[in-house]
């Protein structure tokens, strides 16, 4: 009899672990084994006191044409199929309200939906930064985002899941960039 109590501790012990574990493991997986997607960005904001520091990162695409046919409400979960360009960089080519069987796709929600068109809520929005190179990361980004070039969001994508590795500009990956700056 005594032995139950200390039986209910150790599975909810390892219930309350499980969970972040598994959540790793899989981030893990997809920067892994997924595959590289190139997505141009707009201009992050570097800064919150709550959350540490961080780069926002909104890809430039945001909407999508909705099929004849389909049926999406804001918050649904949407897939989206990915295609590059010429140029490297991957735009949503289309929609759908299951999975794809093929391709590079990813699993998001609709935000609101106008004109025959789908607001895409991406499943990234924050890139961390080591807190030493945060002040060179915010001048480095002034220095840049308005630039014709534009900074360049590396996502690796896996089964529908999206992780966001690096940051580059020119090809030139933001944390190098940084660490040589800071030097």
């Amino acid at each position: 009899m005594k032995s139950l109590p200390i039986l209910v501790f150790a599975l909810a012990a390892l219930a309350q672990w499980a969970a972040p574990l598994s959540q790793i493991w899989t981030h893990e997986q997809v920067l892994a084994k997924g595959t590289l997607v190139r997505l141009k960005c707009r201009a992050p904001d570097p800064y919150d006191p709550l959350r540490g520091r961080f780069l926002a990162v909104w890809p430039e695409q945001t909407d999508a044409p909705v099929p004849d046919g389909a049926k999406i409400d804001r918050g649904s979960q949407v897939f989206f199929t990915l295609t590059p360009g010429a140029d490297g960089l991957s735009t949503i080519t289309s929609i759908s309200t299951t999975p794809p069987g093929t391709g590079i796709w990813l699993r998001a929600r609709a935000g609101y939906v106008y004109d025959k068109k789908v607001n895409i809520e991406w499943p990234f929005e924050r890139f961390y930064i080591n807190e030493k190179l945060a002040p060179e990361a915010d001048k480095w980004f002034a220095q840049n985002i308005r630039g014709d070039q534009g900074i360049v969001a590396e996502v690796r994508v896996l089964n529908g899941r999206a992780v966001l590795a690096d940051l580059s500009l020119d090809g030139k990956s933001f944390r190098e960039i940084l660490k040589e700056r800071v030097k």
